[in-house]
């Protein structure tokens, strides 16, 4: 019955959508009133119109029995022809009316439902426009936190670069002040001295100006070398690699440029790299050796990273770009730097990063 019911009402209202019409009941009082205006009508052609048609008084009609006959008879010709029609014609215009006011109601709810649409999408929006900001900002939180740790193992190996060089200018000095104590210094000797110091004191200067430069933020991006920022990175990790008896070989070609951020770009050139040394010594690789290579192609520039560590397990290799993500022991490792080098690329330089096993290891390739 329920069914039914509703089948019922989906006719009618679609009835009511093209146009049918419901049947009408018609007052009396109206039927009255409407066939005492047809009769008035006829007693009015009668008694006025035929007489100036004519141009004269028609016998007939100024009988008084004769005119009402006539009246009578031409009553249902006026209904038919001039009652009728304009009857009609109000029914029309009353229904349209009605439709029209329906229509305009129906307008009025969706431009309600419209409105408490737009306000709900604008809320939500809003919402995601602050979503948005505080995703950056854990963002740049996180680029932060990486920098520091990377920060830790530079000083690392600053302090090992310096170390050197600093107990040879300390030895050349040594050797000016024994060199007068005992009468032997001259001028060669003491020229050659001070030029050996100076040129060790320039190399750390400019490993102070490489170190600063690396770690200040870019304000806005910048044509650069890819060369340039591999050669400012190897610097401050060779010493590190070298140390842990790994290879680092470098080989460019085509001079590729970047339109992006140099400092991040090292950023990420740094995490890639300190990952491959990391599966390198955790796997404790014979002859390990890093590979970082650079060309142009189609007016990009490539950059491939790949190390001999036998690679990466298939089962993870679709997670290791995930944020927070990692293999390494509780404390070797914040699952924060492939994922920061994905948003880097991707996000904040329009390029593409991806991972790939090779024969003997991984291979990181970027696209830019």
């Amino acid at each position: 019955m329920g069914r039914k019911r509703g089948e019922a009402m989906e006719l009618s209202a679609t009835g009511r959508e093209i146009g049918s019409e419901p049947p009408r009941v018609v007052s009396p009082i109206r039927l009255i009133v409407s066939l005492m205006v047809v009769l008035f009508l006829a007693e009015a052609l009668v008694m006025f119109v035929l007489p100036l048609i004519f141009h004269t008084s028609i016998a007939f009609v100024d009988n008084f029995a004769d005119s009402v006959l006539l009246v009578l008879i031409s009553a249902p010709f006026i209904w038919f022809w001039v009652a009728r029609p304009l009857h009609s014609s109000a029914r029309e215009v009353e229904r349209l009316n009605m439709a029209l006011a329906e229509r305009a109601a129906e307008l009025q709810q969706q431009n309600v439902q419209l409105q408490r649409t737009y306000a709900e999408l604008q809320a939500e929006t809003t919402a995601r426009q602050q979503a948005m900001e505080e995703l950056r900002e854990k963002q740049q939180l996180l680029i932060q936190q990486s920098r520091m740790a990377a920060m830790g193992e530079m000083l690392g190996n600053i302090a090992h670069q310096w170390r050197q060089p600093l107990n040879v200018v300390g030895v050349k000095v040594q050797e000016i002040g024994f060199s007068h104590r005992y009468g032997e210094l001259s001028k060669e000797l003491l020229d050659a001295n001070i030029s050996s110091a100076m040129g060790i004191l320039q190399h750390l200067s400019q490993t102070i100006t490489v170190f600063q430069n690396y770690n200040a933020p870019d304000k806005e991006k910048s044509l650069f070398k890819v060369e340039q920022v591999i050669a400012d990175t190897v610097q401050i990790i060779d010493e590190s690699l070298a140390r842990n008896g790994i290879t680092l070989e470098v080989h460019s070609a085509g001079e590729p440029q970047i339109n992006g951020y140099p400092n991040e770009f090292g950023q990420v050139l740094m995490n890639l790299i300190l990952n491959a040394k990391d599966a390198l010594q955790e796997r404790d690789v014979s002859d390990p050796r890093i590979v970082v290579r650079s060309w142009s192609e189609e007016g990009r520039a490539r950059i491939t990273i790949s190390d001999n560590g036998g690679g990466i397990n298939e089962e993870i290799m679709a997670k290791i770009f995930d944020p927070f993500f990692t293999t390494k022991v509780l404390g070797k490792g914040t699952g924060v730097g492939l994922f920061l080098a994905k948003t880097i690329i991707e996000k904040n330089m329009g390029g593409c990063i991806s991972v790939r096993n090779t024969a003997d290891g991984a291979e990181f390739r970027i696209e830019v």
